[in-house]
């Protein structure tokens, strides 16, 4: 499968879900309203979504510079620590915007949404590859 392809369908499946996810804590959880869940759902979507995208061309370039081959439980850990630390970046300054919090408050709201994702990013990759195939960077 072309690469730009395989990651077009991977960032696909994984923001889907993501929203989903997210909408759910937002307005269920954590009280906000739906349109407002959901808004910031889909934002947060989009921003993860180009950082995903970053983020697995970065690290499929590192797989190829460095010679890594398969992808173990270490690489894996490494990816899903690499895109949710770098997602946060981007994202607490837009859930405190968004949901009119400060800083801190975003940073817990995040805090907890990244242990879920940090799990899904992990069995999604996984999955993923089980399903798809691994990249050829990582053959």
């Amino acid at each position: 499968m072309h690469p730009i392809l395989r990651r077009v369908i991977y960032v696909g499946g994984y923001e889907i879900l993501s929203v989903l996810f997210t909408v759910l804590v937002l307005n269920g959880a954590l009280g906000h309203s739906g349109g407002q869940a959901t808004l910031t759902a889909v934002l947060l979507s989009t921003t993860a979504t180009i950082w995903n995208y970053v983020w697995n061309t970065l690290f499929e370039r590192a797989e190829r510079r460095f010679g890594w081959t398969g992808r173990g439980a270490l690489v894996r850990l490494g990816h899903a620590f690499g895109y949710e630390g770098g997602v946060l970046v981007f994202t607490i300054p837009l859930v405190a915007f968004m949901l009119g919090v400060t800083l801190l408050e975003a940073l817990m709201i995040e805090a907890s949404l990244l242990v879920f994702f940090l799990v899904f990013t992990y069995v999604y990759s996984w999955a993923f590859d089980k399903i798809v195939g691994l990249p050829e960077s990582a053959k």
